[in-house]
């Protein structure tokens, strides 16, 4: 009797060591890496979007008045306009992204999203010293992930504001409060956290009662966990594991879940399923020396209307019904992104004019969609800036010449597909009605 004891600790030891130690210190490894990888994910993913927000922002200004900053007394002045009149543009963005956003004329706060207790607009406050440093006195931009403004930690994103002669007059600013992108941080940590304790303790279950074919098929498991957790979602789970007629195969299949799970959330945004912006920056990265992309940049027309009458939920609705049609007709020719709330962002592997003739397509189905609600039908429309890479140009150069042909789509009447070249318009139809 005691033999058959030691034998059966000796078996279990010997299952332990080989599978269950090596998959506890892969999930610790994964689980510390998760960590780093998604905070540090979250730190570059928010820095690229205020940056966009406040380059965007004053791209918005340099549009409406290509006059210099300048101050007037109380007033905030853009060649001829008195930006100090209308807060719509600032506010908009703040709904839209959640980012507050703020104007400086030289180092002080002229113009900002950000409020007081009383609901008050926090101006005539003074920049950090840092950022007056390297940004107004240097004319760098510079990002912070530790920005106090009045006592509130923000992730922070400056600007400089440079007139014609080149000279820093003052500086823009585009920011989160560092404890709404925690919680978003915290949330992803978590999940990934309790994913690799389930997997570890699944695996561990299986291999203690399996026999020594059942720790070969483990192994096939831990080499592709491995992957994982370097960041390779491209490996194919064993034949071995997934032909199997026990809860191994199950293991193994729900290791190929998660893979899934863990791209889909790296990868594609939750609402829509489509590609998300970090996730379209590494596909351009890896093809866009090698194709003769077209770009287009879309947008929901009047969607805050959507919103505003139809309710939020109505409001996401229209965008997974026109993410779908826009997956469906394009995506197997390039790619299709959310870029951020109704904007759309399509890499086309083809001509302009082919690119053209699927969005004409595309956005007459759009148009044609009939939304109801329990009292009300409504339709909505959708403009495009259309544009082809020219020989050596960087992607950003494309993008942006798309967005700049999407602006002059919405400021000529929206409803359109606006190219490089010819401005194809229609007679807006079906636009939102009260």
């Amino acid at each position: 009797m005691p033999e058959k004891t030691a034998k059966r600790h000796s078996i279990v030891y010997t299952m332990l060591r080989i599978g269950v130690i090596p998959m506890l210190l892969l999930g610790i490894g994964l689980t510390i890496y998760s960590q780093f990888s998604v905070r540090e994910g979250m730190d570059y993913e928010v820095e690229r979007s205020l940056s966009g927000i406040a380059h965007n922002l004053l791209s918005t200004y340099n549009t409406i008045d290509a006059g210099q900053f300048a101050v007037d007394g109380d007033k905030y002045m853009k060649g001829e306009t008195d930006i100090t009149a209308d807060y719509r543009i600032m506010d908009d963005i703040k709904t839209d992204t959640g980012a507050d956003v703020t104007l400086y004329y030289g180092t002080t706060r002229r113009m900002t999203t950000i409020v007081d207790d009383d609901g008050n607009r926090l101006t005539d406050t003074e920049a950090p010293e840092d950022v007056i440093a390297q940004v107004y006195n240097a004319g760098e931009e510079y990002f912070s992930t530790g920005v106090d403004v009045q006592g509130v930690n923000y992730y922070g994103y400056y600007v400089p504001i440079q007139n014609d002669d080149g000279a820093v007059v003052g500086m823009c600013f585009a920011g989160k409060p560092s404890s709404t992108v925690q919680i978003s941080t915290n949330y992803m940590i978590i999940g990934n956290i309790i994913i690799c304790i389930f997997v570890i303790l699944l695996a561990g279950f299986i291999m203690y009662l399996s026999s020594s074919k059942m720790v070969l098929a483990i192994q096939h498991i831990k080499r592709f966990l491995g992957h994982l957790a370097g960041g390779d979602f491209t490996q194919k789970m064993s034949d071995e594991v997934l032909k199997r007629n026990d809860e191994l195969a199950d293991m193994g299949e729900y290791a190929v879940h998660v893979e899934i799970a863990l791209d889909d959330m790296i990868s594609r945004d939750p609402l829509t399923k489509l590609l998300n912006r970090r996730a379209t920056m590494v596909r351009v990265e890896n093809t866009w020396e090698d194709n003769n992309f077209a770009i287009a940049m879309g947008d929901i027309d009047w969607f805050k209307g959507v919103n505003d009458n139809y309710g939020h939920d109505m409001g996401d609705e229209v965008l997974k019904f026109v993410a779908g049609e826009l997956k469906e007709e394009l995506e197997k020719s390039g790619f299709v992104a959310r870029w951020g709330g109704e904007e759309f962002l399509i890499g086309f592997d083809g001509t302009q004019d082919d690119l053209i003739k699927h969005l004409k397509a595309v956005t007459g189905r759009i148009r044609a969609k009939v939304f109801e609600t329990e009292d009300k039908t409504f339709s909505v429309t959708m403009t495009m800036g259309v544009t082809i890479r020219k020989p050596g140009e960087e992607f950003e150069t494309v993008m942006n010449r798309a967005d700049d042909l999407l602006y002059r789509g919405k400021r000529g009447g929206r409803n359109q597909i606006v190219s490089d070249g010819d401005e194809l318009k229609e007679i807006p139809e079906g636009l939102i009605t009260e």
